[in-house]
């Protein structure tokens, strides 16, 4: 009885115990954890404590048969009963909602229980199952959000700075092919430009090589500020695809992926592991890097290469770059593997907020950029994620299990399909390697031997 009035102290709510048993052992009263207020709200509670193991009892879970007459008691009344079982001797106690568990006839002509010793903890995990159980069938009840205050991390990287002008001039090159011809003359590389409505724009000198290829008239040049505080939505959107080729242009080592509209690393000159993202306190994580077979080890499955999905947003007057975490898989460090939409589906089951935070920040620390003298200088520069404080959050004791039909349905999710599972086991993909490309290990399990001397640079291709 001490180790249920402490755990229902430590939840926030009152417990009673009562001075004579007759198959109700207390009660509960229920506060709001907003207010600190009553809420009418009572549950009643029978103790079965034991200092040996219950029956059938092992790490996962036991089984409990409830006396008859106990059982006709709880359910005989208009009150909802929990039963509490435990082991005060080392302070472990799981709960029992005996409504539900005794629903049917048929369990209610058996009497046994049986309680999950991972999801049934008596403690303030338990708190919101039994605010669950102790409302009434037929009626609702509003509980504000606890007045937490949390800092909560976006997605959303704040744009530092950019070029005070931008510069356009007419352009006769009627598409992208048409001018990246023009500039091929040239030998040298040029990017951070774009076309809109027979103009070529870049943030760039476009009076200087290459880029003067382009021009067929006089150069012109604006404040770029009239384009980012613009309240046009073409120029809004001008700007963004503007900012977007020049991030682009001041990474060399990324490339666009046109079909699946993102950006990802390029293989390493060797196809050996790369790392990137080095930040405060993480040494980056693993970019680029080649699988090989589970069956076969001696051959390379696929490379996997991280990528991002980008899109600069204006919010309340500041630009913003939102990264989204992305995947690319391919057979030789260039050309897409043929298992590629597998791959994709097989870790976008498994993947999951730590993952993509992650990933999120080894994107931030990329574009950012390092702060020593080796660190190129960027047109386009980052600050940090955007964060918001709230002063409204959710006490994370005040979870309880998760129902178990709910439970049921969100496992299913998780299984990858038949035709998925076939071609991956077809493929000889370790799906544990899966998993460490979300966990960000430094690096994947390797081919033991001469793997990187077997492994050649592709021929062709954009390196």
């Amino acid at each position: 009885m001490a180790l249920i009035a402490k755990r229902v102290g430590e939840m926030g709510y009152l417990f009673h115990p009562r001075r004579v048993d007759h198959g109700i052992d207390g009660h509960i009263d229920l506060v709001d954890p907003s207010s600190s207020e009553l809420l009418n709200l009572t549950l009643l509670v029978q103790s079965k404590a034991s200092t040996l193991p219950f029956p059938d009892e092992t790490d996962q879970g036991f089984r409990y048969t409830c006396d008859q007459r106990d059982l006709d008691l709880w359910l005989g009344g208009n009150a909802p009963v929990i039963l509490v079982l435990s082991h005060p001797d080392n302070d472990h106690a799981w709960w029992v909602d005996v409504r539900d568990a005794f629903s049917s006839p048929a369990a209610r002509a058996a009497r046994v229980v049986y309680v999950d010793k991972r999801t049934q903890v008596f403690d303030t995990a338990a708190a919101a199952g039994l605010r669950a159980v102790a409302l009434p069938r037929d009626t609702g009840l509003y509980l504000p959000a606890a007045p937490i205050q949390e800092t909560l991390t976006t997605n959303l990287l704040e744009v530092a700075d950019w070029p005070a002008s931008l510069h356009l001039a007419r352009t006769n090159a009627r598409d992208y092919p048409e001018a990246g011809k023009r500039l091929q003359s040239s030998g040298i590389r040029a990017g951070g430009w774009m076309l809109r409505d027979g103009f070529v724009i870049s943030f760039r000198d476009l009076t200087e090589a290459p880029l003067n290829a382009l021009c067929d008239s006089d150069v012109e040049s604006h404040a770029t500020a009239e384009w980012a505080e613009s309240s046009d939505l073409d120029t809004q959107h001008r700007f963004m695809d503007l900012l977007t080729r020049t991030v682009q242009d001041a990474h060399p080592e990324l490339r666009w992926h046109k079909e699946r509209r993102h950006l990802h690393f390029l293989a390493s000159q060797d196809l050996r592991p790369r790392l990137a993202g080095k930040g405060h306190g993480n040494r980056g994580r693993t970019v680029f890097a080649p699988h090989y077979s589970k069956s076969d080890p001696g051959r390379v499955s696929y490379y996997h290469h991280a990528a991002l999905r980008l899109r600069f947003r204006r919010l309340a007057g500041q630009w913003f770059a939102q990264l989204e975490p992305d995947y690319c898989f391919t057979s030789d460090g260039s050309a897409e593997s043929r298992i590629a939409d597998s791959l994709l589906a097989g870790i976008k089951r498994l993947d999951r907020h730590p993952a993509v935070a992650g990933w999120t920040r080894m994107w931030a620390n990329h574009l950012r950029g390092g702060d020593d003298l080796f660190s190129p200088d960027r047109i386009v520069a980052f600050g940090d994620l955007a964060t918001v404080t709230v002063d409204r959050g959710i006490d994370d004791r005040w979870w309880g299990p998760a129902p178990a039909e709910a439970t049921i349905e969100d496992e299913r999710d998780l299984q990858p399909t038949a035709s998925v599972d076939a071609s991956l086991i077809a493929a000889g993909v370790d799906a544990d390697e899966l998993t460490l490309l979300l966990t960000g290990e430094d690096r994947p399990p390797q081919r033991p031997g001469r793997a990187s001397q077997r492994s050649r640079r592709p021929q062709g291709g954009k390196r």
